[in-house]
């Protein structure tokens, strides 16, 4: 009764992975109320590869901050409902073992595995994994973004029908109202930044504006702010730097939604979100290596030492 009770009133006070697994819960029920037996089975090749994984890493002693049945779950949240089946189990894995692989060597790391092994499959496999079904009969149609992009027809999904869901789209990223909920959630719990999401709405803005484009139709994708809110303003995978995180949201805000003028869908903010994260990774990881550049020098001085000490005895 007591945890309970800690969860409504206090998940300030919950673990980071469990926050976050109830903010993305209502897009997953979403996404199985609108994809059926195809969400279902896709959810159920994401959980098991995680709980492989989750298993694998108890066995060999492996903190875990985050079980990888997450980053799995993520990851597989992405793709397309008619995405064929073995795409669908290797971002699950890729998901899994990149979250192995982060608590293993990069525990500092702040990026979203399964987010992070989306991209690059998406990216190696020239968007394999961006094949979408209508709601209404289950029959192949394209995201509303590149119906929009190869027959420019906005008008041929309605607002209602974008906010509820009931469009193509990722498997459990497609209803805006469902990511708002779980928003919702991750604001309760202290852990959404507002600032990333204003500050990518005015960046989305400046490309909209500029190409003339349909403000509400643009700015209402659900997978956009699935990847931003649920993702990117959580505040576990933003810099230390108050300054630099308005700056995030700006940069995925232009990035991902002017990389929809080369052709790209819902996916270019998976990528650009994806790729702000290994970059501030990347830059984190060398102000770390630069402050402590003589405590690692001295180490590996000392360890070569160690190294040749036995030579000598043995000369």
């Amino acid at each position: 009764m007591r945890a309970l009770e800690k969860a409504v009133f206090e998940p300030a006070h919950l673990p980071a992975a469990a926050v976050a697994a109830v903010a993305f819960a209502p897009s997953v029920v979403m996404g199985l109320v609108f994809f059926k037996v195809a969400a279902l089975i896709m959810l159920a090749v994401a959980v098991g590869a995680g709980s492989l994984a989750h298993l694998g890493a108890r066995l060999a002693k492996l903190p875990l901050e985050t079980s990888p049945i997450l980053p799995a779950v993520v990851g597989v949240a992405l793709v397309g409902p008619a995405t064929p089946l073995q795409w669908v189990v290797i971002v699950a894995v890729a998901g899994a073992v990149l979250e192995l692989a982060r608590a293993r060597w990069l525990p500092g790391a702040r990026i979203q595995a399964g987010l992070v092994a989306f991209a690059a499959i998406f990216l190696a496999t020239q968007g394999a994994t961006a094949a979408y079904l209508n709601p209404n009969g289950l029959k192949p149609l394209v995201e509303p973004i590149r119906f929009w992009a190869q027959y420019g027809g906005s008008a041929a999904f309605d607002p209602i029908r974008l906010y509820v869901g009931n469009v193509p789209g990722p498997v459990f990223a497609t209803s805006l109202m469902a990511v708002v909920i779980g928003a919702a959630w991750l604001w309760y719990a202290g852990r959404l930044s507002p600032g990333v999401a204003v500050t990518f709405a005015l960046g989305a803005t400046v490309p909209i504006v500029l190409l003339h484009w349909n403000l509400a139709f643009q700015l209402e994708s659900a997978p956009s702010w699935f990847a931003v809110l649920l993702i990117l303003a959580d505040r576990r995978f933003l810099p230390a730097s108050s300054a630099s995180r308005p700056l995030l949201g700006m940069a995925a805000g232009v990035g991902g939604v002017a990389l929809r003028s080369k052709g790209f869908g819902v996916e270019a903010v998976f990528l650009v979100v994806a790729a702000l994260q290994v970059g501030v990774a990347l830059l984190e990881g060398a102000e770390w290596l630069v402050v402590h550049r003589a405590r690692l020098a001295e180490g590996m001085r000392g360890h070569g030492a160690s190294l040749r000490l036995p030579g000598r005895k043995a000369a």
